[in-house]
């Protein structure tokens, strides 16, 4: 029997911003189910389908480039793949692109390294592009964050690769790319804090999810010592 694991990155629209990960897990579950593909299954007295998903979505986001694992047991062409799932979802919750991976490949969410946001605010482009210019140019920026009893201190300027604004109607987008990995996970909500202290963004969407995938490029260049 043939393993194949096929990586699929979907949407999670804006009308499903409170739908829980959980929720989002059944559905896709239930979908790969009707679709009839050879998935693989857990053992156990209860099994379910193998799947593996990158960092669950806060509540209240929505997204423009979830990933999620599919494990089957036999091989099937992924356009096929593709289309027999598209067949059971909406446009709410449905598949962007998806691509066949080795079946060893690290898990999505042991592999994250940044995820992309994008959100608006009500501020003029000017004040919006002259307070990113003073952000990018700190060293560091030292940052605590509580929830509940949990505490959690780290550079947030080192969590935040870059940061842009363009003018839009009604105020300022803003898009950047924040650290994601398995040691630290920044949210975006603290990076409008350090910005505008004073407002909460209506809307947040996840744009993408950036994986530690191999490069052979990148892996020649760390053998010669030229690359960090």
């Amino acid at each position: 029997m043939t393993t194949q694991r096929i990586r699929v990155w979907f949407r999670k629209s804006e009308r499903l911003r409170y739908i829980s990960h959980l929720d989002v897990l059944r559905a896709w579950e239930r979908a790969l189910r009707r679709a009839e593909l050879p998935l693989a299954y857990s053992q156990g007295f209860t099994p379910h389908p193998k799947l593996a998903f990158g960092s669950p979505l806060p509540m209240g986001f929505s997204s423009e480039g979830e990933v999620m694992d599919v494990t089957l047991d036999d091989r099937i062409e992924v356009p096929e793949f593709v289309r027999r799932l598209g067949e059971q979802t909406t446009e709410d919750l449905a598949v962007v692109r998806a691509e066949e991976i080795a079946p060893t490949a690290p898990a999505p969410q042991a592999s994250m390294l940044w995820a992309d946001y994008r959100l608006s605010l009500p501020v003029p482009p000017e004040e919006a592009a002259a307070r990113v210019k003073q952000f990018t140019a700190l060293a560091s920026l030292a940052w605590r964050e509580e929830r509940g009893e949990r505490v959690r201190e780290y550079d947030l300027r080192a969590a935040c690769s870059w940061l842009r604004s363009k003018a839009t109607e009604g105020g300022t987008e803003f898009e950047m790319r924040l650290r994601a990995d398995q040691d630290l996970t920044a949210r975006p909500e603290a990076l409008v804090t350090a910005l505008f202290p004073e407002l909460t963004p209506p809307l947040i969407t996840r744009v993408g999810i950036v994986l530690d995938e191999p490069s052979p490029a990148r892996d020649l260049w760390r053998r010669v010592g030229q690359y960090q």
